[in-house]
């Protein structure tokens, strides 16, 4: 027989079992959080965190991804607007495909190679050479207008239908369009630019060869080694602007550096771009030649000559009267010709200051003729210039390299900055300025120039 103890026990275990049934799942979960080990609760806390950071993180990626697409729109509509306004200047692709159609059968004559210095040859090959060049450079505008307009609609397919699920495919995919956009945005607006500035250089003397010379002015060894500091600053410049950059004629400093240094510019527009360099240029530094370390200004002057043809310049009459001419010892190799000859020639033209020297001949009779075409050449842009009719009407415009005449600033101590004194452009970057970078500097400059143009023009005083 089962005694009764025992039957009273199994009725409280299935009285227990029944009460323990009923439990809701929220009971049961609860007491079971209750009672569940420190770690575990550890556990569930940090899972509570990652979930949170995640969605805190996917939020911040949205708002990231849509401030991205929104600077890419500014961009691409920026570098679009410089296009728009640089294709009002220029014909459409048919009118210059037919123009070079023209250029092409004019050259293809039989007589037009006869004589190849011809002037209507040179000027044919030159028109031909700059609308080639503007065809390809419409067609390469019109190839990043597509990219552009492409990738952006790329971007508002997958923003609008909301396929972009945030894994690391669409991710990828969507970086890559952004990228290519971003780039082909960037090379519009910089060559929209560059089109820009090169529109204004339509001068009449703009498209010749420019002639660089650099004179040491005030402060001794000082400004021998400014003016070496600048003959490296032009020739870095000159080879990112794709030009080709020649040393003429340099006279080495007693110390250091260089008291004269002639660089011969050539390429598309290579005096009009660089002709507003013309003028004294000064430096303040810690001087290394100063025993003491002194803080010490010195100066430098830039005078650019366009490089001109002879028949360019053949017209141009000059009195003797107004010519001061004397002969040197051209010094350095070549023997004791240049070392005991007076082969070296220096003109000066008394009216303006010009002064001329040539010693790159071993013939004094051929560095006259070519001193006298050099200031022939520099009168005929200083009339340029200053738009006389006459050469007799120029005003004396020789460059001063001292006190109150500098064009440009260049402070490396106790700050940092290059500062035009025409147009008050300014930059803290003096190691990229001295290094070549000049294309801001000059850009301003080449635009306030075209300001002052339109206003004379229209009768206006600037």
């Amino acid at each position: 027989m089962i005694s009764l103890s025992f039957i009273s026990l199994l009725s409280k275990r299935s009285r227990s079992a029944v009460a323990f049934s009923t439990i809701s799942p929220f009971s049961f979960s609860y007491s079971k959080r209750l009672t569940s080990p420190p770690l575990l609760q550890n556990f569930h806390q940090q899972q509570y965190m990652i979930k949170n950071n995640v969605r805190r993180t996917s939020l911040c990626k949205m708002a990231t991804d849509a401030q991205e697409l929104t600077e890419l729109k500014r961009l691409v509509d920026d570098a679009k607007e410089i296009i728009r306004t640089n294709l009002e200047t220029i014909p459409n692709c048919g009118i210059l495909q037919q123009q070079i159609s023209d250029l092409e059968i004019e050259s293809s004559h039989p007589d037009f190679w006869n004589d190849p210095s011809d002037p209507r040859t040179k000027r044919v090959n030159q028109e031909l050479t700059k609308k080639n060049r503007l065809l390809e450079r419409l067609e390469m505008w019109d190839k990043l207008f597509e990219e552009c307009d492409t990738a952006l609609e790329l971007l508002d397919d997958i923003k609008r239908q909301n396929s972009f699920s945030g894994n690391a495919d669409d991710e990828e995919m969507v970086e890559l369009i952004v990228e290519e956009c971003k780039v082909a945005a960037k090379k519009l607006l910089d060559d929209g630019k560059k089109y820009e500035l090169e529109s204004l250089l339509n001068g009449k003397l703009d498209d010749k060869p420019a002639r660089i010379i650099l004179t040491a002015g005030a402060g001794g060894t000082e400004a021998c080694d400014w003016v070496d500091m600048l003959h490296r600053m032009y020739l870095r410049h000159a080879e990112r602007m794709e030009y080709r950059a020649t040393i003429q004629e340099k006279s080495a400093g007693d110390v250091v550096g260089y008291k004269s240094v002639e660089i011969l510019i050539e390429g598309t527009n290579a005096y009009g771009w660089f002709r507003g360099e013309k003028g004294a240029h000064r430096l303040v530094r810690l001087s290394p030649f100063n025993a003491n370390n002194k803080r010490q200004t010195t100066f430098a002057g830039v005078d650019v000559i366009p490089v001109l043809e002879d028949e360019e310049i053949e017209d141009i009459e000059i009195p003797e009267s107004e010519l001061e001419i004397t002969t040197m010892r051209s010094g350095g190799k070549g023997g004791q010709n240049v070392n005991k000859v007076e082969s070296g020639v220096r003109i000066k033209h008394l009216p303006t200051g010009i002064n001329v020297k040539c010693t790159q001949e071993r013939s004094q009779h051929l560095n006259r003729d070519i001193a006298m075409k050099r200031v022939k050449a520099q009168l005929l842009a200083l009339a340029q210039e200053q738009r006389c009719e006459e050469i007799n009407a120029i005003r004396g415009d020789a460059v001063e390299a001292a006190w109150g005449a500098q064009v440009r600033n260049y402070v490396l101590q106790p700050y940092k900055m290059v500062k035009d004194q025409r147009t008050n452009w300014e930059t803290s970057d003096t190691q990229g300025f001295l290094d070549g970078n000049l294309e801001d500097c000059i850009g301003e400059l080449l635009r306030a120039r075209s300001r002052e143009e339109r206003l004379a023009s229209d009768g206006a005083i600037y």
